[in-house]
């Protein structure tokens, strides 16, 4: 079972409905039977030795033939609660590409992870028309089973830093794969490090060209670019 739907399931009022359904679990999972990869990307609390009020901030950059590109941002803002850790709202993204995001109480582990995802899945249900909860499904299953875990380092401001990278491609073995075939060999890559502010470096996605050595035909990268001081998120109006 997804330790990420144990972890966020005080959220389960203000996430989104594709969100939620693919984190909150019917019933809370032995922590001992998480995978290593699982624990990395959505258990591990990467917000705890923020400084408070802080906003971290990443890069999103979309290329590749299939579509047109861009560059854009995302904003996440942080407040500490106590011992509970963080009130947490993001701005995922601006102008038409802005996701709409509601404030999370109570976050450990940084949001920005299932943010990408929420969006990585309505881009999927664009592309294939096919249905959310199959590509959640999909995720949670190779998540659990067949995602690979690897020390890794990376250069931020001027550092090296250890870190680990978590990779998976969901649909690569799916029985169900001709359904959407062009997407099939879709890649995620998470690089998650401890010592960089909000514990998540980059998230990736890319789609393999037609040749091996081709770019691939799509590929979304989000970077964090830095931290800074507030502003602290508006409470929620009730």
């Amino acid at each position: 079972m997804n330790l990420a739907r144990r972890i966020l399931s005080p959220c389960l009022p203000v996430l989104a409905p594709v969100l939620m359904a693919a984190v909150i679990p019917a019933q809370a999972a032995d922590p001992s039977q998480y995978s290593r990869a699982e624990t990395l990307v959505f258990a591990d609390r990467h917000l705890v030795d923020l400084k408070s009020p802080s906003s971290l901030r990443y890069s999103f950059v979309r290329s590749g033939s299939l579509e047109s590109g861009f560059e854009d941002q995302v904003r996440i803002d942080v407040r500490r609660n106590g011992k509970v850790c963080c009130t947490v709202q993001g701005d995922f993204l601006t102008g038409e590409r802005r996701l709409a995001l509601p404030e999370i109480p109570e976050a450990e582990a940084n949001p920005v992870i299932l943010y990408f995802l929420e969006r990585d899945i309505r881009e999927m249900q664009r592309l294939t028309k096919g249905r959310p909860n199959y590509f959640q499904k999909r995720i949670r299953m190779t998540m659990v089973d067949e995602a690979q875990v690897r020390d890794t380092t990376i250069t931020f401001q001027g550092r090296e830093l250890p870190a680990q990278e978590v990779t998976l491609s969901p649909y690569a073995k799916d029985p169900a794969r001709s359904r959407y075939e062009r997407f099939a060999d879709k890649r995620y890559t998470f690089v998650l490090a401890r010592n960089v502010p909000g514990g998540v470096y980059q998230l990736r996605t890319a789609l393999p060209g037609a040749l091996p050595s081709d770019p691939p035909a799509l590929e979304e990268v989000m970077t964090l670019t830095g931290v800074e001081a507030g502003p602290a998120p508006k409470p929620s109006k009730k």
